[in-house]
């Protein structure tokens, strides 16, 4: 094995056999954000891949051109060289990497904003693209399935945001598809999404990430003159392509404008309800917790982003006055996307047309997974929830924390975890419930007829 890198082979499992082939990297550096591994093996499992392996590099100096370790990439160009062409084995020093060179261009661990910016760097210029390799003959504890026989079924996934110029310099050495974690989580929206709006928004991402591609793989280095004789200063190679892409951004931009317009009249006839914004970290429970409170159907499941477009469902929580008379208490209920750690200004931007309902909530309520084995990823997601409640505008709206999952840990647990999360958020009201066993619903009712009874009262 290399110096400060391991490599974890995944047991499989059976059940997994028909998805696609994947190996997952995860690269370490100071000023790389450390992405949570338990999660991405979630996000990965959720997109349809099996993971074979887990590799993860602790770089010591940073590398603009491949991300990770320019060594670490020959190793791995040889596993893959030797497992898809088992007929004719090589050696390490006959493996050479040989693709467009972008190693000045620091892109690294950014994201992409709009079709007018760059990827964000972390990188400094003055950083070798160079990484140290030990022992050349050393092999890489990669093991790929015999029944894997084609490049084109297996991606190489890094938990990991990284550049274009990064990417295409991977996907040239490997000769596999290559992609990142926000590459992922789009592949995910793209696999939940049922509605024509939710389909729209993944379209516009998709476009906005191809129109910073373009800019990146032509607009950089190529210029072609145009006009007679080739004079004159001409139009950039990538123009007409862009000019393309740009048509049809407009074109679904206009169209999600009048869903957007729809939803503002909808939105009108509302407001004579207390309206609840249900967010949260994704699998924290979201849906099936509206499905319980509004003995609805909406698409739950086990894994991340079940969720791709928002949901309202009208709720009647019952309440009789000191006289006995019925006072049930109506409100609607908003389910919107799951977030996770550090979501891309791209996917928020994706999904800022359905995000948005969140900012016209009376109540925001965050649900929290409080079963989670980490404590520090229990913060983490809050934290992350909040960092999105800010990005669309919401952060001033009250809050209450749904702590969900109970029917998982004991009395104790619970109670010892609650106390920790009120030291960090110490001014936010707070319920234990399990939505799946409807374990603490009226108590969450009362709570939020409580508030709902309180905005009235300051609207007199």
């Amino acid at each position: 094995m290399i110096k400060n890198s391991h490599t974890q082979n995944l047991k499989m499992d059976p059940s997994l056999i028909d998805l696609k082939s994947a190996v997952v990297i995860q690269i370490f550096h100071p000023s790389f954000k450390p992405y949570d591994k338990e999660e991405m093996l979630g996000l990965v499992k959720t997109a349809g891949y099996s993971i074979h392996s887990y590799i993860t590099q602790n770089l010591r100096k940073k590398n603009p051109r491949f991300f990770m370790g320019s060594g670490k990439v020959k190793l791995i160009k040889e596993v893959l060289h030797d497992h898809f062409n088992p007929q004719k084995k090589t050696k390490h020093s006959e493996i050479s990497i040989e693709d467009p060179d972008f190693s000045n261009v620091d892109y690294a661990d950014g994201a992409i904003i709009n079709d007018n910016e760059i990827w964000e760097t972390g990188i400094d210029s003055s950083s070798t693209s160079e990484e140290f390799i030990e022992n050349p003959e050393e092999i890489i504890d990669l093991t790929l399935p015999e029944t894997l026989k084609n490049r084109h079924d297996l991606t190489i996934i890094f938990n990991n945001r990284l550049g274009f110029a990064q990417l295409t310099n991977l996907h040239g050495a490997w000769d596999v598809k290559t992609i990142d974690r926000d590459e992922l989580v789009l592949e995910i929206f793209e696999n939940h999404a049922q509605t024509h709006e939710s389909k729209l928004q993944i379209e516009l991402a998709r476009l906005t990430l191809q129109t910073n591609i373009i800019k990146k793989e032509m607009g950089i280095h190529l210029q072609e003159k145009q006009g007679r004789g080739q004079q004159g200063k001409g139009m950039k190679a990538w123009e007409p392509r862009m000019r393309a892409f740009r048509g049809k951004k407009h074109k679904i931009s206009l169209e999600l404008n009048k869903i957007s317009q729809g939803r503002a009249l909808r939105r009108k006839s509302r407001n004579k309800f207390f309206n609840v914004g249900v967010v949260g970290y994704t699998n924290a429970g979201k849906s099936t917790l509206v499905n319980k409170l509004a003995k609805v159907s909406l698409e739950t499941a086990d894994q991340e982003f079940t969720t791709v477009t928002t949901t309202s469902r009208k709720v009647t929580f019952p309440k009789f006055d000191e006289y006995g008379r019925w006072q049930g208490q109506e409100m609607i209920l908003t389910d919107s996307v799951g977030f996770i750690s550090d979501m891309s200004r791209l996917l928020i931007d994706a999904f800022l047309s359905t995000l948005e309902e969140l900012q016209f909530s009376d109540l925001v309520m965050i649900v929290i997974d409080i079963s989670d084995e980490k404590w520090d990823r229990i913060l983490l997601k809050i934290e992350s929830s909040f960092a999105v409640i800010e990005q669309i505008g919401a952060a001033d709206i009250p809050k209450i924390f749904v702590f969900n999952k109970t029917d998982l840990l004991s009395g104790e647990s619970i109670k010892e975890r609650v106390t920790k999360i009120h030291t960090h958020f110490p001014n936010i009201d707070s319920l234990a419930i399990s939505a799946m066993e409807k374990q603490g619903f009226e108590d969450l009712a009362q709570l939020l007829i409580e508030r709902k009874l309180q905005l009235h009262r300051k609207l007199k």
